[in-house]
C-alpha cells in the first residue's frame, strides 16, 4: 500500500524523508523530558558525555530500519 498515492511519482521520496525527519523531531520532543531530569540529577556529567548519552537514548527509542525499503546509512 502505497501512503502517498495522491503524490506525483517525482515527489514520493521527498514527502517519505519529509516523514522520517518529522517523526524524529517527535522523538527528540518526547525524550526531552528525559534529558532535562538527568541534567538535573547529574549536575557534573560534562557536556560531551550528556550529548553522548542523549544520543545514545535517541538510537535505543528509534524504530529499527527496515531492510526491505529504502535504507540511508546514518
Amino acid at each position: 500500500m502505497n501512503p502517498y498515492y495522491n503524490v506525483s511519482r517525482e515527489q514520493r521520496h521527498v514527502w517519505q524523508i519529509v516523514a522520517r525527519f518529522n517523526a524524529e523531531e517527535q522523538l527528540w520532543e518526547c525524550l526531552e523530558g528525559k534529558c532535562r531530569l538527568r541534567r538535573r540529577l547529574f549536575p557534573r556529567v560534562s557536556a560531551k558525555r550528556q550529548k553522548q548519552l542523549n544520543l545514545l537514548d535517541f538510537a535505543t527509542a528509534r524504530p529499527p530500519q527496515d531492510c526491505v525499503g529504502l535504507f540511508e546509512a546514518p
